[in-house]
This record gives structure tokens, sequence and C-alpha cells, in this order.
């Protein structure tokens, strides 16, 4: 009868586990040039509530708990801000991370399909995820989203990886090829209002000043000081609208003083290939000075500031504060025609 009843307790103290373990996910994690720093952990649950908090890695290991009846994407950032792993979880998920800090592109990420399946597309096209253009990435992730239409490793690549960039098949028709089943909507509103945090810090970092190549071919400092506001205009060769964009910036340009202005036009370019960029110049007869980025997003100068595929637009104070950042034109020519008001 002892016998019987101590069975009894241990079967309920193992339930008890169980079901506690189901309340919340864990994620442990080895980076083999971790050694010891604070490292970021960012998610949000309930759709709006943004968890944030930094954990001590020591030796390269470090553990997190954390608590979301629906899917959410966890964001694991250095102190410079650059995301060295990512995981999509829900309560119950232990998550697995093992890697280089160094080389985000390989980590090794084990826990549920979802997260296997994410982390296993982007280590097959780790090469992709490093093209300054990405156009290649994008026909990738098109081409696994329409094979796998009910997985949602489908909307995690959309979410995360697709950029908006022209020449490409917009997100909501692809979101609209995947089941239902395979694009929770607590997953989906999550992972935006996350977004939404992230793009809000890039905006409260001020950019006083950017190195960039030149139309002569040399490297030049471009300063925002003397103005009361500079627009940065990224684009790239592929982008279908730029004469229309060139128009009307000529115009904005026009009615804030042209070169005797207060306004600064930094035109960036973001192709690697500086003759047909020049070509592109000569056609565009604009009065304002232009730059050259060779490694697109992710030259050494611009990869602090994420510029989000192409066209992309930044307006600043003379200070270097961001007063707008996004892919439209008009609400940038708004938000400047405000500034120098």
């Amino acid at each position: 009868m002892k016998y019987f009843i101590n069975i009894v307790a241990f079967l309920a103290v193992m339930l008890l586990v169980v079901s506690c373990k189901d309340e919340f996910f864990t994620i442990d994690g080895t980076f083999a040039d971790g050694g010891t720093q604070n490292i970021r952990i960012m998610y949000v649950t309930d759709y709006e509530t943004l968890q944030s908090e930094w954990v001590t890695m020591a030796d390269g290991h470090f553990e997190l708990t954390g608590m979301n009846q629906d899917w959410t994407v966890v964001y694991i950032v250095n102190n410079r801000k650059d995301i060295i792993a990512r995981a999509a979880v829900k309560d119950g998920d232990e998550i697995e991370i093992a890697g280089s800090m160094a080389d985000p592109y390989h980590v090794a990420v084990e826990g549920n399909d979802a997260t296997e399946e994410w982390n296993r597309f982007m280590i097959e096209n780790a090469a992709l995820y490093m093209m300054p253009d990405r156009t290649q990435l994008n026909q990738a992730i098109e081409k696994y989203v329409n094979s796998n239409p009910d997985r949602i490793s489908s909307t995690l690549l959309l979410l995360n990886d697709y950029a908006n960039i022209s020449g490409t098949t917009d997100v909501d028709t692809l979101f609209k090829r995947i089941s239902m089943e395979a694009r929770p909507a607590g997953l989906v509103n999550n992972y935006f209002a996350l977004s939404q945090q992230l793009d809000k810090e890039k905006s409260d970092k001020n950019i006083p000043s950017v190195m960039l190549y030149n139309s002569e071919d040399t490297i030049t400092t471009i300063t925002m000081a003397r103005f009361k506001a500079t627009l940065l205009y990224f684009w790239d060769k592929k982008d279908s609208q730029r004469r229309e964009a060139i128009k009307d910036l000529k115009e904005l340009y026009s009615r804030h003083g042209g070169d005797k202005g207060r306004l600064q036009i930094v035109d960036i370019m973001m192709s690697p290939d500086s003759t047909r960029w020049k070509k592109t110049l000569e056609g565009d007869s604009t009065r304002w000075k232009h730059y050259w980025a060779p490694g697109g997003a992710l030259s050494r100068n611009l990869v602090n500031m994420s510029i989000e595929g192409t066209p992309y637009f930044i307006l600043t104070t003379s200070v270097g504060k961001q007063l707008y950042r996004g892919s439209s034109l008009s609400d940038a020519i708004e938000a400047t025609d405000k500034q120098m008001q």
C-alpha cells in the first residue's frame, strides 16, 4: 500500500512539473566566442507588451525563461544592437542555441519545427543573406513560400527576412498563399509590435555624419550641421519609380532655396555597379551631390542605420536627430516641408 501511495505521489509531482513547464518557454544558448558580457532579449507578448531585458552571458552561456501563450518572435541582440540569434516560441517550448556571435547566419537553433525550419533556411542561404542586394534572397523566400504554404516557417520568412524592394512580389500577395493555420494571428501581431519598437529605437539614434564615396570616386564625410534639414535618399538601379522620385525631390529642393537654401539632399546609390550609377546621374540633371555605397545596406558606414530595402528615406535635423525614416516619398517630403517652416 505504501509503495502504491509513493508511486501516486511521484506521478502527481511529475504531472505538476509538466503542467508548470507548459506555462513558460526556455532558451538555453552557448556562443563559443561569447565570453562574459550582457546581451539583450526582446520579444512581444499579448500583441503589444514589449519584453526587453539584459541577460548576463557567462563564459559564452546564457539562459532565459519567458511566458507567452501564443507564438512570438524572440530576438537575441548584442550590445551593438546586432541580432545574433532568433527563434519563434510559445509556452512549453525549449529552445537550444549554439554557434558564434561573429557568424549569425550559421547559428544552430533547435526546439520546434517552425524555428528549426526557419533557421535551416537561413543556414542554407547564408550567402544570400550577406548580399547587399536582397533580390536573390527574396526569390529564394518566394520559392520556399510557394512550396511550403502550410508551414509557419513561411510566415516567419516573410515577416523577418523578405525585403520590400521594387521588382518583387507584394508581401500581402505572398501572405495570401499561406494557409490560415500557418500564419497564426498572435505571431503576426506580436511581430509587428516588436518591429515598431525596433523602428522607434532606430529613429532615436542621431546621425550627425556619414562617410561615403562621392561621384569623383573619393571618400568624403557628409555632415548635417550646416543645414536645417538633411534628407537621405537611398536608391537602387532597379527602382522603377526613380524618375518620378527625382522630379518630386527637385521640386522640394527648389521650394526650400536650392543650392543656397538650408535643405541638403543626400542622394545615395546602393548598388555595386558604379558605371551604371554615373550613367544614371547624367540623366537625372540634379544639382545636389551624389554618393555611392558599394556594399549597400551592409556598407560599413550604413549598417547601423538598418536600411530596409529601397527606395528609403531618412530625414534629420542639423544635429542628426531623425524626424522621419521609411519608404514613403510623400511622407518624407511632408516631414521635410514641416521641418523647413
